[in-house]
């Protein structure tokens, strides 16, 4: 079967596979054309690469201008300038246009007309595709179909550390029509060919305003102007805890002195990012409390006045030339930052105009109820907030932040499968268009591969059926153990339902046992609501420790299964494909085997953790009770599981103040060592 896929620029059949790649020359804000004809260019490229893995025979031939006859795809961009990932697809003939708002609606119609021939990315690389049965002809669509994202102001991740950087990552997201991931210098370009805009920033009134900061008087930044920063309710500002308090919002200096830092980072380190978070100081603090700031409103009042301030700084900025491109500035509503309350006052007209927005993270939700369930002490703070934004006074867009990693759960094998199926409709409904989470993984997905894709599907099309989606994953990615392993994740997420419980930040067991002197204690550990008192959180750790084993023995019994068939399956000597058929079969020959390994692996670090932890909690209450011989025994037990922790590493930890990253023992992933060490020393050894 000959194909031709059209490109619609002069000599486009011989360079198409060069503009595909020619990003490092390209201006994508201001050179348009060039822009277009590099992504559509990739799209067709990679049109190419797998529908000559889908035919059993094709030839596959780029072109300007459609054929007089045969199959055709047509790549057309409808508005050059556009980067909103709506397309068609609509039949003429014996081909298919696809029609895209812009040239990332383009790339997205070309993924999407090979998802209808059976290719899916659930994971990273080859690895992580799914291919089709290869057959003689395309199947293409019989009538028009029309494409548009649920959430339209954003579809990503926050990336944490300079070295979290991944070409394979970001090909992933596009693939799977995700449009936002952390400017990265080395990057930068190939994410802007494939229409992911960039983010950076975070936290950066920390450094801006670092009290030690010099300036060019000679005198510190809290010698000159101890004024900027807040002031706490006793009335006295001190320099050691300068930054406790959120900012003096109602400063004039202060922001004038911020936009001109901003300014100054969007001219040189940040030139090409597209949206910059611009977040107070992580200090779970107090708002300034100065009668100016207090006129202003509550403490996301205050943020969004400062906001207003440097947006004025950017706008005036963009006028003069000082920028060459438009940036949007995105702030928190978070506890951290004194911004999770709704706002009391009106937004301010320029963030409206502007384009800025606002995410909402929900950073010590609950994972078992919804997010607006009225019963959890946890999420019920969340849901008022969260439905407050829509209640104020003008209309800033508002994105969700979830924390599907967050760092206090260093990588474990956790499910969110019924909690996302649940909730991103609900955040849909209420308004939310555009959803990140902390932190994507780059390595090591296992089980966390679900909830990759099952995330990038419902931020696409909130409507998902997801009981469709999970049958065609598990039957994709599991093949004849689809059944075994839909039961075995079955056991992991209900075991971890109370994960934020056990590792939150704030409130829970794991913050609870770091404060713990590993003495005699004077009182039962504290732990929340949903873990009940100490004796009720042993009780549920050692119930969800039985359901991860039971887990592990149905992954066990797969993979020992499906390593016999590989083995059965190899060829006696090294066999090289010859054709598309014999390389099917040889890439995709022990496929099953990779992913029930992978998960294998993180299952055996998880139930280690949630083992740990358990029984350093039952090892806190035998000490506690005066129980002797139950605190003897506990410890022998914690003995052996920190041990077997001790002699494997799990996999990165990125560094979050620059380039770097380090392997950690399992056992210092748990954030659980200094504990045993504490314990160690009170016992005498």
């Amino acid at each position: 079967m000959k194909i031709t896929i059209v490109v619609p620029f002069e000599n486009a059949a011989k360079e198409v596979p060069i503009w595909a790649h020619d990003e490092e020359s390209i201006n994508f804000q201001s050179d348009i054309l060039h822009a277009v004809r590099c992504t559509s260019s990739f799209a067709a490229v990679e049109l190419r690469k797998y529908i000559e893995r889908t035919l059993s025979e094709c030839s596959v031939e780029f072109s300007s201008s459609q054929p007089e006859s045969g199959v055709f795809i047509k790549l057309e961009v409808k508005n050059p300038g556009s980067l909103d990932g709506v397309f068609r697809l609509v039949p003429e003939g014996e081909g298919l246009v696809i029609e895209g708002s812009g040239r990332t609606g383009v790339l997205y119609g070309a993924y999407e007309l090979l998802r209808m021939q059976g290719w899916r990315w659930y994971g990273l690389g080859q690895d992580g595709e799914v291919s089709p049965q290869l057959v003689d002809a395309l199947t293409l669509p019989e009538n028009i179909r029309e494409y548009a994202p649920s959430m339209d102001i954003g579809r990503g991740f926050d990336f944490e550390g300079m070295s979290k950087d991944s070409v394979e990552l970001y090909l992933w997201m596009a693939r799977n029509r995700m449009n936002l991931a952390a400017f990265r210098p080395a990057t930068t370009k190939f994410c802007e060919k494939l229409g992911l805009d960039t983010k950076t920033g975070g936290h950066i009134f920390e450094t801006i305003l670092d009290p030690n900061r010099e300036m060019p008087s000679g005198k510190t930044l809290w010698e000159e102007h101890s004024d900027w920063f807040g002031l706490p309710s006793s009335g006295v500002r001190k320099k050691g805890n300068a930054l406790s308090t959120q900012v003096c919002a109602s400063n004039e200096d202060s922001a004038e002195f911020i936009g001109k830092e901003l300014i100054k980072l969007l001219k040189t380190q940040w030139k090409n990012s597209d949206r910059v978070d611009v977040w107070g100081p992580d200090t779970w603090g107090s708002t300034c409390s100065c009668e100016g700031c207090k006129k202003l409103g509550n403490g996301t009042d205050q943020t969004l006045h400062i906001l207003s301030k440097l947006r004025e700084s950017v706008n005036n900025a963009l006028a003069a030339g000082e920028l060459d491109r438009k940036v949007a500035l995105v702030m928190c509503s978070y506890e951290g930052t004194s911004t999770l309350e709704a706002p009391t006052k009106p937004i301010p007209a320029n963030l409206i105009d502007s384009g800025d927005y606002v995410v909402f993270y929900p950073i010590k939700r609950c994972y078992e109820h919804s997010l607006f369930s009225p019963e959890c002490d946890r999420n019920a703070l969340y849901g008022k907030e969260l439905a407050g934004w829509y209640k104020s006074d003008g209309n800033i867009p508002v994105m969700l932040g979830e924390y599907y990693n967050v760092s206090k759960f260093e990588d474990l094998p956790l499910l969110f499968t019924e909690c996302m199926a649940r909730d991103l409709k609900a955040y849909h409904s209420l308004g939310v268009r555009g959803m990140t989470y902390m932190h994507i993984p780059l390595v090591n997905w296992a089980m966390r591969t679900l909830t990759q894709a099952l995330y990038a599907q419902l931020i696409w099309d909130a409507d998902t059926d997801v009981d469709a989606f999970l049958d065609e994953y598990f039957t994709d990615w599991y093949g004849p153990y689809a059944d075994d392993m839909r039961k075995a994740y079955s056991n992991i997420e209900e075991a971890w339902l109370l994960a934020a419980s056990w590792r939150a930040w704030g409130a829970s067991a794991l913050t609870s046992l770091r404060s713990w002197d590993g003495a005699k204690p004077e009182k039962e550990l504290e732990v929340d609501s949903h873990l009940g008192d100490s004796k009720q959180a042993i009780s549920k750790g050692m119930a969800s420790v039985s359901l991860l084993k039971e887990a592990l023995e149905i992954i066990e019994k797969c993979y020992a299964l499906e390593q016999t068939a590989v083995a059965r399956r190899t060829p006696g000597s090294t066999q090289v494909a010859v054709n598309p058929v014999q390389a099917r079969k040889l890439e995709q020959a022990n496929k099953y085997a990779k992913h029930l390994g992978e998960d294998r692996r993180l299952l055996i670090y998880g139930i280690d953790t949630m083992a740990l932890m358990t029984l350093m909690v039952q090892y806190h209450q035998a000490l506690y009770d005066g129980d002797r011989e139950l605190s003897e025994s506990t410890w022998r037990r914690i003995e052996s599981v920190s041990k077997n922790l001790d002699s494997y590493y799990i996999p990165i930890r990125y560094d979050e103040s620059g380039p770097g990253f380090e392997s950690l023992d399992a056992l210092t992933r748990t954030q659980l060592r200094e504990l045993i060490y504490r314990c160690m020393k009170h016992r005498g050894v």
